[in-house]
């Protein structure tokens, strides 16, 4: 586990390296905003997202027996960037006082607590744009198709029917103990899942992956992303706010129900862990050289933070 921390940390500086360079800057009139946007998506979070289209890349280019072209990883890196940017776009927007109201994030202050509510909400519309503005550019995807493609599949991911609406689903449920078990998955598929399988989709459309290879990787993406947020349930109890970076019980705090409410801590570890063994076996009887892909399935359910 060791050995993949390392790598997941060399992802997270890349990926940094990329925003660093590209987001924008500059002491102009809307200064507080650039300030704001850079204090969020640089050098925080351990970008799982990004390590996901990267490494589902490079997976596909051992089963084409092909070798990961310079071009091609800056495609995928382009891309993942993209995605990171999204990703934190909706944390400022979840931890704002109508949403989850949580001051602490990424182990300093959420965006809105340094900058403000109105800041903080511009904040996470700029980084939705730009990641847009990444996809759309040839500097950065050559393919006009591809362009196309991880812009359709992303936008979709991301709105009514993917992250916005299970969002809208887990606020509009707070404070309610009638969900059932499959209307849980439903919202944290939508919430968390349709992003993380979208990585996998992403990485397919810029390697040209076949249509059944696509869907053993999107597979095994979707029992991760259910994996990653029963983990995420279970931090939530029992988690250190030092090691998290963000309070702990903030469900509990806002009666939100989930996986560990609906099946109890023990249970809750268990599908946990079945889960996360479902998308192992995926991945290794599809192609054996996957280790990183095993690697980060089994972090997702042993993780401290």
């Amino acid at each position: 586990m060791d050995d993949f921390l390392k790598k997941l940390k060399k992802n997270s500086h890349d990926i940094d390296e990329f925003l660093n360079s590209y987001l924008p800057s500059g002491d102009t009139l809307n200064k507080k905003l650039i300030e704001s946007i850079r204090y969020s998506a640089i050098s925080g979070g351990k970008k799982i997202r990004a390590f996901l289209v990267i490494e589902t890349g490079k997976f596909l280019s051992s089963i084409y027996n092909k070798k990961l072209s310079k071009q091609k990883f800056n495609e995928l890196r382009a891309a993942a960037s993209a995605i990171e940017a999204i990703h934190c776009y909706s944390l400022i927007h979840d931890d704002l006082p109508a949403m989850d109201n949580s001051s602490l994030r990424r182990g300093k202050p959420s965006n809105h607590v340094k900058f403000g509510d109105y800041t903080a909400i511009l904040a996470g519309d700029a980084l939705l744009s730009w990641a847009f503005e990444i996809i759309g550019d040839v500097n950065f995807i050559e393919d006009a198709r591809q362009r196309s493609d991880i812009g359709f599949v992303i936008a979709k991911s991301i709105g009514a029917n993917g992250m916005v609406g299970g969002q809208q689903a887990d606020m509009d449920f707070s404070y309610q103990n009638t969900l059932s078990l499959s209307e849980i998955e439903w919202i944290q598929r939508h919430k968390t899942g349709a992003l993380i399988t979208t990585c996998c989709q992403v990485a397919c459309i810029l390697l040209d992956a076949s249509e059944e290879d696509k869907k053993s990787l999107m597979d095994y993406a979707n029992n991760i992303g259910l994996a990653f947020q029963i983990a995420d349930d279970l931090l939530d109890i029992n988690g250190h706010e030092k090691l998290i970076g963000k309070p702990v019980k903030q469900d509990d705090k806002n009666k939100t129900p989930n996986f560990v409410t609906i099946l109890g801590k023990e249970e809750a570890s268990k599908r946990a862990l079945k889960t996360s063994k479902e998308a192992i076996a995926i991945i290794t009887k599809y192609h054996p050289n996957s280790e990183n892909l095993v690697s980060l399935a089994k972090y997702t359910v042993n993780r401290d933070n």
